[in-house]
């Protein structure tokens, strides 16, 4: 099976926002739309082309590269009637004014529209006959894969190094080249790696944010947090709720395992880079109230669990990472804020509707499906489709 196999395979429309108005305000609100384009760099681009620093621009979320996306910015601080800007493979088209940024708050949730390929009939026929479930029951509300970013290529998570204090490390895992960057980044990535706290032998290759942050510490040895905070805030902020999601996948799937056993729920173990996750077919009667309704912490030093069960599972979780709630907090960063927030455990897609198969045009002898659906803010595609692919149990 894939997924993403042409970027018009995978069209993601964020849906909600503020109002807007015609007459000036603070903040200038467009409509980007954008192809093969990682986001923070994409607003690297906008603020040079608009000669403003980056953290002017704000938005609701991080949408993939993969695909064919569409959301609202705001920028702060543009003189006049903004100009919108076309290139290849994006678009940042004016749509008005308003008094307050864009952010997650202003986002209901995103409409997908994905084109599966390279099906067998028999994949073909199980996503058509697991559809049902998935709009009934939804699925588990983890963070898949592509929310882990750096950390995707095994070298650990760089966000845990900030909330420990171990800016060094952080740093490393900053520039660990992964399978992700091009040719120059992963240059210039290996060059840091192989001459650490040797800076001035790749100076000649650095760049953006790269460069400052390199430029940094050969200017001041051993500076290891002043150069963490030449890195932007927001990419900052993500390396650390990365880290927060990847307790709460760890808490969840310890849940929904108790859950599970008790209520004689059937799970199938879904394994990833980051642990096994469980998925279920169908919730028991007697356990989908209680599933479909439970909220589960994203742990942040703030978080209080009033719930025995779930404080037992999120104390192991902790003492299996060697880490505790009271050092999810960042300290001596005074620009940096994270705490915790709940999550619901389950997603449940809205509007779901499943094509018939046809014949793949890409890939002989192969089916394809087309699938369109609704999902609340932060709940991911790619982990209803695995849903969907989910074999019966025997």
């Amino acid at each position: 099976m894939k997924v993403k196999a042409t970027p018009a395979d995978f069209i993601v429309e964020e849906e909600g926002g503020r109002p807007l108005s015609d007459r000036p305000l603070p903040y200038a609100v467009f409509e980007l739309t954008k192809t093969s384009w990682d986001t923070f760099d994409l607003l690297d681009l906008l603020s040079r082309t608009w000669g403003i620093p980056r953290d002017r621009i704000s938005l609701g979320g991080i949408k993939d590269r993969h695909g064919r996306t569409a959301q609202r910015i705001s920028v702060r601080g543009l003189p006049g009637k903004p100009a919108s800007i076309r290139e290849k493979n994006f678009t940042a088209s004016f749509l008005g004014w308003s008094d307050a940024p864009i952010s997650a708050r202003d986002i209901r949730g995103n409409r997908f529209r994905i084109t599966l390929r390279d099906l067998t009939a028999a994949e073909a026929a199980l996503i058509a006959s697991n559809a049902a479930e998935a709009a009934r029951d939804g699925f588990p509300n983890y963070f898949d894969t592509q929310r882990f970013g750096s950390a995707r290529h095994g070298a650990g998570f760089m966000g845990k190094e900030i909330f420990l204090g171990r800016r060094e490390k952080a740093l490393r895992l900053y520039f660990t080249p992964s399978k992700h960057d091009d040719r120059k980044t992963r240059a210039l990535k290996s060059c840091v790696l192989e001459n650490w706290a040797h800076w001035e032998k790749c100076a000649g290759l650095g760049f953006g944010e790269y460069g400052r942050v390199l430029a940094c510490l050969a200017e001041h040895r051993g500076a290891y947090h002043r150069a963490l905070e030449r890195i932007d805030r927001r990419f900052l902020v993500f390396v650390l709720n990365a880290y927060q999601s990847f307790l709460f996948n760890s808490l969840l799937s310890r849940w929904l395992s108790e859950i599970g056993a008790e209520s004689g729920m059937t799970l199938v173990p879904l394994r990833s880079p980051f642990g096994v996750l469980h998925l279920y077919h169908a919730l028991p009667a007697q356990a989908a109230e209680a599933v479909m309704t439970a909220v589960l912490p994203v742990p942040g030093h703030d978080t209080a669990c009033e719930d025995p069960r779930i404080r037992r599972l999120l104390d192991e979780v902790l003492r299996e990472e060697e880490i505790g709630l009271s050092d999810l907090r960042v300290r001596q960063m005074s620009r940096i804020r994270v705490g915790g927030v709940d999550r619901r455990a389950v997603a449940v897609p809205e509007d779901l509707a499943v094509s018939a198969a046809s014949a793949d045009e890409l890939y002989p002898k192969r089916q394809k499906v087309s699938l369109s659906f609704f999902l609340p803010r932060g709940c991911y595609a790619t982990l209803l489709i695995k849903r969907l692919l989910l074999a019966p149990v025997r």
